[in-house]
């Protein structure tokens, strides 16, 4: 390299952080491959790495380190092919630009074999950033849930042997997406993802493992933001939580939609969002204004009933009348009777003793009366009026008219208001 840059390793693609389970040995199953942070159901990517400013043969070594500083050999092993005793080794030719690492998985131990794997990990000199060995003896130091990847170059010096160490790089952390503090946060289902502009409607939402006092709902607007409130007690086997929305930032006329997620306060993790619809308050919420629009409605048709009924009343033929002289004379039927197509009160009656000429009792007076007593609800009641036997054989259809020549079947169909007011409901 004299001359020239120095090589260096560059990480080409980062693991994905969130969303691998650790696997125990003991489970009898293969630990699963790392993702690639870009990887897809329809296009998979793994962990890359490039080496810059060299060309030809390397060796690459592959282990788990902690977290955090200084930067320890990590007690879970590194498991598939082209690995041994926890971490994985491998040449590779000069014609591979980008080294991808596409059968990795994340093997985790017992804590009662951590001391175990790190003397493992000392007898191999797996100790990437030299920490001192009486720190890496200190098991109580070492979170479980969360691995790093360590990425270490091997150049041929030259008798050909694999040397010249490259700086080691370290990619982004990896969590355990078994441990509630640490996996991915997920809204699975929610019973309503829509509320009042108030807030306070109650929401249950189904979502992955959780820690009670380490989790907040979320509402997300542009620069607003509000959480939803609930207890410890309203987190339910850390699966379920029953919240109640906070109020929006102000009043609105139209639906606003916001972002609902789940956030860890811990280490700020946050789930996907799912959209929320704040709606705008109810100014009627016993519906008194669409009551009254049905009874105006109902009025109305009404109205346009009772119009129909008479316009589309059939027409009478005309028949004969016998005169005392005995002459017969064709008589045209009156269609509109202002005295059954008036209620008393409302208008003046005409010949109304004629209409109670044949009853049994005397015509009602004039004046107000009740709706139901009136003469066009009191005539079905009455016997019907005859014409006299004489009148009776002159007739051509010796069918039964009233005193303005109205037939008594066609009287009653003239005024069906009755059955239009039994069949109203408001």
């Amino acid at each position: 390299f004299e001359g020239g840059p120095e090589p260096y390793i560059e990480i080409f693609e980062q693991p994905r952080q969130r969303g691998m389970r650790f696997r125990y040995k003991c489970e009898g199953r293969s630990a699963g491959s790392i993702p690639g942070e870009h990887s897809t159901e329809n296009n998979k990517t793994f962990p890359s790495i490039q080496i810059l400013n060299y060309f030809g043969k390397i060796k690459i070594r592959t282990t788990l380190v902690t977290k955090n500083e200084p930067y320890k050999p990590h007690p879970h092993d590194l498991v598939g092919k082209d690995c041994r005793d926890g971490y994985y080794e491998a040449e590779f030719g000069p014609e591979r630009r980008v080294l991808s690492f596409q059968n990795l998985g994340i093997q985790c131990v017992k804590k009662k074999d951590l001391k175990e794997s790190i003397s493992l990990r000392i007898s191999k000199k797996i100790n990437p950033f030299n920490v001192p060995e009486e720190q890496l003896h200190n098991i109580d130091e070492y979170d479980l849930n969360v691995v790093r990847l360590c990425f270490q170059a091997f150049l041929p010096d030259e008798h050909g042997n694999y040397s010249i160490a490259l700086p080691p790089l370290i990619s982004n952390p990896i969590y355990d997406n078994r441990a509630p503090n640490t996996a991915e946060l997920r809204i699975c289902r929610v019973n309503k993802n829509c509320g009042s502009v108030k807030g306070g409607d109650e929401i249950f939402l189904l979502c992955d493992k959780v820690q009670k006092d380490d989790i907040e709902v979320r509402f997300v607007l542009d620069n607003w933001e509000a959480k939803g409130s609930f207890s410890q007690a309203d987190v339910h086997r850390q699966v379920a939580i029953v919240f109640r929305t906070p109020p929006f930032l102000r009043d609105i006329s139209e639906p606003v939609t916001v972002k609902m997620q789940l956030r860890r306060p811990s280490d700020q993790e946050v789930s996907e969002p799912m959209d929320f619809r704040y709606l705008p308050d109810e100014k009627d919420p016993y519906g008194n204004k669409a009551k009254r629009q049905r009874s105006t409605l109902a009025w109305q048709k009404l109205i346009q009933d009772c119009g129909s009924n008479t316009m589309e009343r059939p027409k009478v033929a005309p028949f004969p009348v016998v005169t005392p002289e005995g002459k017969a004379i064709k008589k045209e039927p009156n269609m509109f009777p202002s005295t059954l197509m008036m209620p008393p009160g409302l208008g003046a009656l005409s010949n109304t003793s004629q209409l109670y000429s044949s009853c049994s009792q005397p015509a009602p007076g004039p004046g107000k009366q009740d709706v139901l007593s009136s003469p066009f609800w009191t005539l079905g009641s009455h016997p019907e009026p005859r014409l006299s036997s004489g009148q009776q054989g002159g007739l051509a259809d010796g069918q039964f008219y009233d005193t303005d020549g109205v037939h008594t079947e066609e009287l009653y169909q003239s005024f069906p208001f009755d059955n239009i007011l039994q069949s109203y409901h408001p």
